[in-house]
């Protein structure tokens, strides 16, 4: 893995998650819809749940915290779920938005990587990583 996809950043949970509707228009025929549009904005407001995380950005623009990835079978999950399904939320991806209430996201505006420009290397393991951090604490 490339040095320069590892970040470190704040991750915030979701309390409060509202659609606000302020427009919704419908077009039916014969009592079946064939096209809907909606208006509005989302209320919402967090907390701080994780504070200097250790974030890896995985392609699409998600990112996982390291701590979660305990074995090479949530790396391979995360990276088959990617390219098979799509960009799959929750579990071990975040976004760097809520979808619903209770989940986590990265606080995008906290994100700082986390080698320096003259450390940075092409290719590093996530186990050699791991433990890096581990002895760091």
């Amino acid at each position: 893995m490339n040095t320069d996809k590892i970040f470190l950043g704040d991750i915030r949970k979701c309390t409060k998650y509202e659609v606000q509707k302020m427009y919704t228009f419908s077009t039916y025929i014969n009592d079946q819809c064939i096209g809907c549009d909606s208006f509005g904005y989302v209320d919402c407001d967090d907390e701080l749940f994780k504070e200097n995380a250790i974030l890896i950005k995985i392609e699409n623009g998600g990112y996982v915290d390291l701590e979660n990835l305990n074995s090479i079978l949530d790396y391979i999950k995360i990276y088959r779920d990617i390219k098979k399904d799509g960009y799959r939320l929750g579990g071990l991806m975040m976004s760097i938005s809520p979808h619903c209430v209770d989940s986590l996201f990265v606080d995008q505006d906290s994100l700082r990587p986390y080698y320096a420009k003259d450390q940075q290397v092409t290719d590093i393991p996530l186990r050699k990583l791991k433990k890096q951090v581990n002895n760091n604490r």
